[in-house]
């Protein structure tokens, strides 16, 4: 395409989800202007003229605004078919970017942005225009520092009769309670979804966090801990500012975009949080510097955004407003933003356990990040060693959860693979930050930072399946003793309405394969949520066809038997995924003389059709808790620099004091028994870095592992080690990852002894 409408068009800016974004000049004003198309396949549905009538909405709405932070529109008109929008080229960076790239604000800078937005959505406020999908990638810091609102698409005009209510359009993380529920909203809902990109900027994670439903249920139903929860150093009166910007009601928010800026300005002023608690989350370190490249222009955010199903919509909108109507004036109970109420804040080194179970398929862990302040690039930025400190930290939460599912030295031996793949992507399966301490720096010359999270350990395993499979990694998967419940079926393939019937016979062979990979076969627990379930079912039906032939010669009758067809397949009971289902015949299949021939060949079928690794590949694992108790500690070795040495080892999910000194509440990944993962995954990397065997493992009593400090070790020059050395669990770690942590040559030498 060379020319639309009126304009010429140079190149392709991006893809929307309706049409293409180009780069286009009109030459009547000799402008350059970013074009925004619809398909003409789009407007081939039903709803082609919903479509149109909110693509030509967004340019009457825009259109009415001139103000120097708002993307300008230009034109609207169709070509051949083809609908578009001329607008503002706009030569910046979406907000969204600087917040996946962990950059963080200074607070004057979040200010301005902020205060830029308000004076935006004051402005169309006062001419009827309530943008409703307010959001960073809504949001462009251009070059020089100036934000522009983007993209009103599904802006809700007052005169207009497009927009009924009832209808629910937007992004459910920033949308406000009464555009979820449906109902009418105005520039009070904008303000809402401000407050939320506050909270973000404030605290790095977004205040509402999961799936669209969860999302939405915790919008309507659950307040965020206060920012300063997470981020000591921001003025405590921002609490205030947040609390208000995201109250559920309308009426109890900022009645205007003006108020709402005051408010944030006269809150940037006030001092500081009191810092008697660990910082969550690590303070913004300076301001974000704009990048001069250009970018291009928002793509399509046309089509409307099909969030829930009527069922689930209806009930989440039932809850929502009697839970809304029955507030009242009181005040709103401080609810955490995740599945986790909040726990007493701890040392920072601490990472306690969490006082509540996570949803299925997900794990709580705690890890360490790590850094050498030392490094080069660190001197020119400070503000970057925090974010890789970050980054690291959240990358060795996915490391945890790899370990669960794969050995520890299979593991060293694809360590590069798996970090492209998994640990550098870490946003995949980091689901919600429980807590962050701030970072600090040891005397091991190392900065650290410890991150809790919740982890989607079901991703993890997923994604190590597919590494498997489609890059020929042949992984040493952790061993595992799932329980296997199986239920074989045999129907008359002439009575199709006819019952199926158990066939023990198919079941016992398929028993007995799945015994001799080391697992137990198991029996259903039925509905007694005490009875402890089998991880898997598997399910199978065959159709077995009675083939009846007379022979000429002697007139007698031969009966044989036929598999006729089978449907196969394997639930995993933890979150009723079914892993595995096929309905396509085995070739060279036979027939058989008699009906207990057919079933123990039907049995072997299905038997063949799953392996040992098969179940290794998707059982669900939850870590192993084990009570470590350490006896002869001198008095020089606290339990908080034990502690601090633990929640960094790989081995090592969750550490939690037990109450009593020196005894520890563990939940460990690893193969064997459990003083075997003690000893190789704990107490070997402590001897490493303390440079003699000074700790060993004592008397085992079922989840109870006792481990000794050899009282020869109580030297001075042995305990200072434990200041001075890298983290033990840096001398376990795959020699990659040391070598991208440590630069210090000193440092480095430490941990090739």
């Amino acid at each position: 395409m060379d020319k639309l409408g009126k304009y010429e068009i140079r190149g392709e800016l991006g893809h929307g989800a309706m049409g293409v974004v180009y780069e286009a000049y009109d030459p009547l004003i000799e402008r350059v202007v970013a074009l925004k198309t619809i398909r003409p396949d789009a407007l081939a549905g039903a709803h082609a003229s919903e479509i149109l009538a909110r693509f030509r909405r967004e340019a009457q709405a825009a259109g009415k605004l001139t103000h120097p932070n708002i993307v300008a529109i230009y034109d609207f008109g169709e070509d051949g078919g083809v609908w578009y929008i001329a607008m503002e080229l706009v030569k910046g960076k979406e907000l969204k970017a600087f917040f996946e790239e962990n950059r963080r604000f200074a607070t004057a800078d979040v200010v301005r942005i902020l205060t830029q937005i308000l004076a935006a959505l004051g402005y169309s406020h006062k001419l009827g225009v309530v943008h409703r999908d307010i959001k960073p990638s809504n949001v462009f810091i251009l070059p020089d520092g100036t934000a522009k609102v983007a993209d009103f698409g599904i802006a809700h005009v007052e005169s207009s009769e497009l927009t009924q209510v009832g209808t629910v359009l937007g992004t459910p993380a920033y949308m406000s309670p009464e555009q979820i529920l449906g109902l009418p909203v105005d520039g009070r809902s904008d303000l809402f979804s401000v407050g939320v990109i506050l909270y973000q900027f404030l605290t790095g994670e977004r205040p509402f966090v999961g799936n669209a439903t969860i999302t939405m249920r915790k919008v309507l139903e659950e307040d965020p801990l206060p920012p300063s929860r997470f981020n000591v150093q921001i003025p405590g009166a921002m609490d205030a500012v947040v609390k208000r910007a995201l109250a559920k009601k309308a009426d109890e928010r900022f009645q205007s975009a003006e108020s709402f800026a005051e408010g944030l300005v006269q809150a940037a002023r006030a001092e500081p949080a009191s810092s008697g608690e660990t910082t969550l989350m690590p303070p913004p370190a300076a301001a974000a510097k704009p990048v001069p490249a250009a970018a291009p222009p928002r793509k399509s955010q046309m089509p409307a955004i099909a969030l829930v199903s009527a069922v689930v919509a209806v009930a989440i909108v039932a809850a929502a407003w009697f839970a809304l109507r029955g507030r009242g004036d009181a005040p709103p109970a401080q609810v955490a933003a995740t599945t986790h109420p909040p726990v007493a804040a701890a040392a920072a080194d601490a990472a306690p356990t969490p006082t509540a179970k996570p949803e299925p398929g997900t794990l709580v862990i705690s890890a360490v990040g790590l850094a050498d302040p030392s490094e080069a690039r660190y001197q020119a930025d400070k503000s970057q060693m925090q974010a890789d400190l970050r980054a690291d930290s959240r990358s060795q939460l996915v490391e945890k959860a790899v370990a669960l599912f794969v050995d520890r030295n299979s593991l060293a031996k694809n360590y590069d693979a798996v970090h492209d793949k998994l640990l550098s992507r870490s946003a995949d399966f980091v689901t919600t930050v429980v807590r962050e301490s701030a970072p600090e720096t040891g005397k091991d010359g190392l900065a650290s930072l410890t991150t809790e999270a919740v982890v989607n350990v079901k991703a993890v395993q997923k994604s190590l399946n597919d590494m498997s499979r489609d890059e020929r990694i042949d992984f040493i998967r952790a061993s595992g003793d799932p329980r296997v419940a199986v239920r074989i079926t045999t129907r008359d393939a002439d009575m199709a309405d006819g019952p199926p019937q158990p066939s023990p016979a198919a079941e016992n062979i398929l028993k007995e394969r799945i015994k001799s990979f080391g697992f137990r076969t198991w029996s259903e627990g039925g509905d007694d949520p005490k009875a402890q379930q089998p991880d898997f079912v598997v399910e199978g039906e065959a159709k077995v066809k009675r083939l009846s032939m007379k022979l000429e010669a002697s007139g007698l009758v031969v009966t044989k038997y036929a598999l006729n067809g089978w449907t196969i397949k394997c639930i995993d009971r933890a979150t009723g995924e079914e892993i595995y289902y096929n309905t396509k015949l085995p070739t060279g299949q036979g027939s058989w003389a008699s009906e207990e021939e057919a079933f123990k060949a039907i049995g072997t079928g299905i038997a063949n059709e799953f392996s040992r690794d098969f179940f290794l590949s998707h059982v669900s694992v939850s870590g192993r808790r084990v009570i470590m108790k350490v006896e002869g500690l001198p008095a020089a070795i606290g339990d908080d620099a034990l502690r601090r040495e633990l929640v960094a080892m790989p081995s090592v999910l969750t550490v939690a004091p037990q109450g009593a000194p020196h005894v520890f509440d563990l939940q460990l990944a690893g193969n064997g028994p459990s003083a075997d993962i003690v000893t190789a995954g704990i107490l070997k990397p402590l001897n490493a870095k303390l440079g003699q065997p000074c700790f060993a493992t004592g008397a085992v009593s079922g989840d109870e592992v006792g481990v000794t400090f050899d009282a020869k070790c109580n030297d001075p020059a042995v305990l200072g080690k434990l200041e001075t050395n890298p983290p033990a669990a840096l001398y376990s770690a795959p020699a990659q990852r040391q070598k991208a942590i440590v630069k210090n040559p000193d440092t480095l030498k430490k941990l090739m002894i």
